[in-house]
Formats: structure tokens, C-alpha cells, sequence
């Protein structure tokens, strides 16, 4: 009875308010979704989450009218007026994404300019709003069928009046001439404080095409700073053209209008434009994608298998309680004790090729990260390797275990090494796969994409952070170590090939092992390989 008062009144007091609800948008992990879009079907009304997931919204008058909550790599929540007034707090769900193989052959990829890249004499200016942040408004590019999208410019009108203004960028594939479904599997968050052009860097998000002729690049204004003494300006130069490229809409699910015209801006790409090649007296082979493409093509194909496993939320996972983090683990097999580890970003499900294999032969103990998969994190600190092997000697601890086997994959990897100095008495065999000691190890290339994130705030920035400052293990502590190690990497990883022999060096008592034609992701690359050689290590 007491909760369907409160029900009561807290629905009472939600009409009295002007019609208006607040609420939280978290995924199953319980973090924020930030800059989520809120929309009502044709309704001009719509609204966006903030960096804490929060959002403010104006509920239409139609009562029977639905309510969708959209957002980059998440599937679609639809609620009716109801169901968000008995529960304002929204969760969303991952979205799964299937990337079907890609085949790119011949010749590399050209690099080409698309659009409007300078600015003509005659322009008008499609300005924003800002007590309108979901209105959206964008340009159609003609694209190649395999395109990577490398940069996006555009031209602020120079009477715009702002301390800082803060944009999301969309891109959208076509249909009808308008607008379609979204590409994104993250969002794109710019900022500045200038006017005039305007460049967006977007070579880290790995944006690849295929098979589209067009897509749609949007902006919507979602913050802003105004200067003390001017009102608020912000517009958009456009030209005039005889197609209706300009496209706007008032909120995510509100209709599309077209316009005679296109935004002054243009886009940077590489393209191959398929299709037959000149036949030549040499065997045409298929051309590599460059590593950040073909890894993350291979990542989402497992990541997509192994979903459909039963690992990582089985229905025997249990819980250890460490007051500041609730640490999830499963068991599989019987036998000498085997940890299984996983990488930064991952969860037990990475191993759904290895535990199968090792539950024959050992009591394999697959592990969820704090902050991963299902374990939570409720510390205020930054994450380190440190803390991690600190959760994994609490685990051992409280299944009363004396000594383990350890398998570590990247992260998983670092925090095996951490704990074997830490704890050396407790490790009797460990395997590394794609480990490092210090940030200086990984690809050059690859930690400038995660300084850019930072510095955008795009994905988990704490464990992005994680990456960039740890671990700091040095290659004289790795002689302490007397336990036999084998160090393992792809012979394309991003890890480089002279740090893991560092590894491999310092440690009196080891094996390395490289694995041909292989990436980061061995495990899911080279299951067989990468298991039978694991085996022969742990029964020497």
C-alpha cells in the first residue's frame, strides 16, 4: 500500500509540474548514457541525456503517443507516457553489430575531398537554436562503395556570437533521399570556440562504408556557452543548389524536411571503388585492411559469437563482495585451479573459445574485471593493474585456493604479471598473451586514438586512462619471477614485437611464443593453435 501511495503522489505531482518528467538513462552496467536522444512521433518535442544520464522532458498530450530513447551502440527503447511515469529510469540494452567479411583487393585505397571546400560569395545560414538542442540539420554525400571516412569540415558563420558551443555529429545511411538508420556505434562530440572552418578528426572512430552510394552527416547543438555581453548566435553557412540536400528535422523521431541546398562543408576520405580490375599475368591476393579495421571487423564478429554463449551469465556465476566492487566469476571443470583473465574492455564471454577446451582438464575460473561485464565498480579512484590483482588475490582467497595457473589476455595479461610479483607464493604457471609494462609498448598510433578520446570524452574514459598511464612494471622486477611464463602475442599486434621479447627476456624462466597472421586477438583468431599450445605448457 505505501508504494502505491507513493506511486500516487509522485504521479500527481509529475502533472501538476507543466506536463514535464525527469529521469536517468543508465545501460545494465548502471553508467550513464550520455547525449542519448529522446523523441515523440510527430511531435516537435524531444530531449537529450546529459553527461550524468540525466534528462528533463515535456510529455506530449497525446497520453497514447510513444516514447523512443535512441543512442550510438544501443538498441532503441520504446516506452509509452505510463510506463516512464511509473519508472523515469530508463535502461538500455547494447546493440549487437554484424559485420559481414570484407574483401579489399589490388590496389591500395585513394584518398579523395567530397563536397563544398570553399566558401562561395552567395550563402545563407541555417542557424540553431539554442532552446531547441534537438534540432538537427545536415548535408547528402555521394560516397564510394568501400569509403573510410577520415575527416569533416564546415563553415561557421563569422556573426555568430558564442564562448563555446559543444555539437553532436551524426551519419546516417540513405533511403528515399533521406536520412535512414544510424552508423554510429559511439558518439561523435565536438567542441569549440571559434568561428569560420571548422575540422573534426574522425580517423580514431574507424568509420568504414560499403556498399553505399550516400550518407548523411548531421549536427545537433547540445551545449553552449554564451558570452557575457552578447546574446547567443550560432548558424551554419549553406548555398543554394538545385538538389534537396539540406536536410532538418526537429528530434530523433520527428519527420525529415528537405531543402534546395547543401552546407558548406566537405569530407576527407580513402575509397576503393570495387568493382572489376584489369587483369594482370600475377595472382590477384586480397589486400590487409589497415590492423585498426581488420582487428575490429574480427573483434565483432566473436564479440557477436560469443554473446550467444552461455559464458559470461550462466546461471551458476556467483559474486565476491569487496565492499567497493561486487566481483562476478563462473567455474567450469574439475581439477588443478586455472584463472582465465580477460582484456581491457571485455568480459568472461572473450574466452568462449578456451574455456570449453580447458574445463576438460582443469577447474577453469573465468573471471569478470571490476567494471566489466557483470562485476561493478563503485570506487571514486582511478583504475590500475594494482587494484585488479588485488580483486583477483581476494577471489583466491575466498575460494581457498593455494595455488593457481593463470591465463592473461591483454589487460588480463598485465594484471597477471602484477599479481605474480605481487603474490608469487600463489602463481604456479602463467601465460600472457598480449601483455605490456608500460604504455610505451603499445602501438604509437593506436595511444594518440586514446589521447584524442580523453581529450573528446568518448568511451570509458577510466579505462582508456588505464592504458595510458599503466601499467609501470619494470623489466628488472620481471627477474624476480621464478614461476615458468609463457609469453605469447599475435605477430600483428598492436603490442610491440620488441617489447613483449623484453618480456619474454627478463623473465629467467620463460617461453615465447608468436603466432603467425595473427592480431590482438588471438584467442578468437587462433583458438586451436593458441589452446593446444597452452596445454603443453601447463602439463610440461
Amino acid at each position: 500500500m505505501s508504494k502505491l501511495l507513493l506511486f500516487y503522489f509522485t504521479f500527481c505531482a509529475v502533472l501538476i509540474n507543466a506536463q514535464t518528467i525527469s529521469g536517468t538513462i543508465r545501460n545494465k552496467e548502471m553508467k550513464p548514457v550520455t547525449y542519448a536522444s529522446i523523441g515523440i512521433s510527430d511531435s516537435k518535442t524531444g530531449a537529450f541525456s546529459d553527461l550524468q544520464g540525466s534528462f528533463r522532458l515535456e510529455l506530449p498530450e497525446n497520453k497514447d503517443a510513444k516514447i523512443v530513447f535512441s543512442a550510438s551502440g544501443y538498441l532503441d527503447k520504446v516506452l509509452t507516457q505510463e510506463e516512464l511515469l511509473m519508472d523515469p529510469n530508463v535502461i538500455m540494452e547494447y546493440k549487437t553489430t554484424q559485420i559481414e567479411p570484407v574483401s579489399i583487393r589490388a590496389k591500395a585505397m585513394k584518398q579523395k575531398t567530397i563536397g563544398q571546400t570553399s566558401k562561395p560569395f552567395l550563402t545563407f545560414s541555417r542557424m540553431f537554436d539554442q532552446n531547441l538542442p534537438t534540432v538537427e540539420q545536415g548535408s547528402i554525400f555521394q560516397i564510394f562503395p568501400n569509403t573510410k571516412l577520415r575527416a569533416f569540415h564546415f563553415y561557421i558563420i563569422p556573426s555568430s556570437r558564442f564562448r563555446e558551443i559543444t555539437l553532436k555529429l551524426n551519419i546516417y545511411d540513405v533511403k528515399n533521399n533521406q536520412p535512414h538508420q544510424s552508423l554510429l556505434e559511439e558518439n561523435i562530440i565536438f567542441k569549440t570556440s571559434e568561428t569560420g572552418w571548422q575540422s573534426i578528426d574522425l580517423s580514431s572512430y574507424r568509420l568504414m562504408f560499403r556498399n553505399l552510394d550516400k550518407i548523411v552527416i548531421t549536427m545537433q547543438l547540445i551545449d553552449y556557452e554564451s558570452l557575457s555581453d552578447n546574446d547567443f548566435v550560432f548558424g551554419i553557412s549553406a548555398k543554394k543548389t538545385f538538389s534537396k540536400d539540406l536536410l532538418f528535422r526537429y528530434q530523433s523521431q520527428g519527420r525529415w524536411e528537405s531543402f534546395d541546398g547543401t552546407f558548406i562543408s566537405y569530407i576527407d576520405i580513402s575509397y576503393d571503388r570495387g568493382g572489376k580490375r584489369e587483369q594482370s599475368s600475377e595472382p590477384e591476393k586480397p589486400q590487409d585492411l589497415d590492423d585498426r579495421t581488420s582487428q575490429l571487423v574480427s573483434y565483432y564478429n566473436h564479440k557477436e559469437k560469443a554473446a550467444k554463449t552461455e559464458f559470461g551469465r550462466s546461471k551458476k556465476g556467483q559474486f565476491v563482495d569487496l565492499k567497493d566492487a561486487k566481483i562476478y566469476y563462473e567455474t567450469y571443470g574439475e581439477g588443478e585451479p586455472l584463472v582465465l583473465l580477460h582484456g581491457n574492455n571485455g568480459s568472461i564471454s572473450d574466452f568462449y573459445r578456451q574455456i570449453p577446451f580447458f574445463s576438460k582438464y582443469y577447474k577453469v575460473i573465468a573471471i569478470d574485471t571490476r567494471g566489466h561485464g557483470k562485476s561493478t565498480d563503485l570506487s571514486q579512484e582511478e583504475f590500475t593493474y594494482g587494484k585488479f590483482a588485488e580483486d583477483l588475490y581476494s577471489i583466491i582467497q575466498h575460494l581457498k585456493l593455494e595455488k593457481v595457473n593463470i591465463v592473461g589476455w591483454s589487460d588480463g595479461g598485465n594484471t597477471a604479471l602484477t599479481f605474480n610479483l605481487k603474490h608469487p607464493e600463489m602463481v604456479n604457471k602463467l601465460v600472457t598473451i598480449g601483455a605490456n609494462l608500460d604504455p610505451s609498448g603499445v602501438n604509437d598510433e593506436l595511444i594518440q586514438i586514446f589521447k584524442q578520446q580523453v581529450i573528446d570524452n568518448t568511451g570509458n574514459i577510466k579505462l582508456i586512462r588505464l592504458m595510458l598511464n599503466h601499467p609501470e612494471i619494470k623489466p628488472k622486477d620481471l627477474a624476480a619471477i621464478a614461476n615458468p611464463v609463457l609469453v605469447i602475442a599475435g605477430s600483428k599486434d598492436v603490442i610491440k614485437p620488441d617489447h613483449t621479447r623484453i618480456i619474454h627476456s627478463s623473465i629467467i624462466n620463460s617461453q615465447l611464443l608468436i603466432i603467425p597472421d595473427t592480431t590482438h586477438y588471438v584467442p578468437f583468431e587462433k583458438p586451436e593453435i593458441l589452446n593446444e599450445a597452452i596445454l603443453r605448457f601447463l602439463q610440461k
